[in-house]
């Protein structure tokens, strides 16, 4: 399937407007470089973003326009090569460090987190992951309950992968019969789990990204 195919039908690639407003993560696309590299420029001043509400970076697609002509940079990437991770963890320290790891990477990931089980399926809805990032234990829902509410976006191409320093054999059964895609120990093992994200990575094929114009 070719790379902006989905479910066998060939998506066409969304114009862009100079009024287009475009995440941090979408203009790291653009661009070819990591969300922290954007970042950056914006932190010296070198790219104008602007604040929503809640904090994020948001930007005009003029200024990226604007920006790649003053620097002699290409802008042929494609947004629609993101890939989008949700981490459902209670455990903070795992959760910011999966974030800010994916983030750095060059390959584009936007990341969102929550270690509270029922903002998980608001997020689902808002958010629209590739993949899910979810942890056995927490708080009220678990991971296999929450697996199995994913179940009609797991048909539809979203991977889950579980995360636990507490497996069982049956707690094993259960996530994979649920729908989940493999069973990772905590700690992560860094490499494994880079091998386990981006091994199954064909960008649109089994994917439904959803960019906001």
């Amino acid at each position: 399937m070719a790379d902006n195919e989905i479910d066998g039908t060939r998506q066409e690639k969304k114009p862009l407007t100079p009024e287009s407003v475009l995440s941090t993560s979408e203009v790291a696309a653009l661009f070819q470089v990591s969300p922290v590299t954007v970042e950056m420029w914006v932190r010296t001043n070198s790219l104008m973003s602007n604040k929503t509400a809640d904090g994020q970076d948001r930007y005009k697609y003029s200024e990226i326009i604007k920006y790649a002509q003053k620097h002699n940079i290409s802008i042929d990437g494609d947004i629609r090569l993101i890939t989008k991770v949700l981490i459902v963890d209670d455990d903070s320290f795992v959760a910011d460090f999966l974030k800010d790891f994916l983030e750095s990477r060059e390959i584009v990931y936007e990341v969102q987190r929550t270690g509270i089980s029922f903002m998980a399926d608001k997020l689902m809805k808002k958010f629209h992951p590739h993949v899910v990032i979810l942890d056995l234990r927490m708080p009220g829902m678990n991971g296999i309950e929450l697996c199995r509410n994913f179940s009609s976006q797991i048909e539809n191409g979203l991977r889950v992968i579980g995360v636990s320093g507490h497996w069982s054999e049956n707690d094993k059964e259960l996530f994979l019969m649920a729908g989940g895609e493999c069973c990772l120990d905590k700690p992560l093992d860094i490499k494994e789990f880079t091998r386990v994200l981006e091994k199954n990575r064909e960008f649109g094929e089994g994917y439904n990204l959803h960019v906001e114009m």
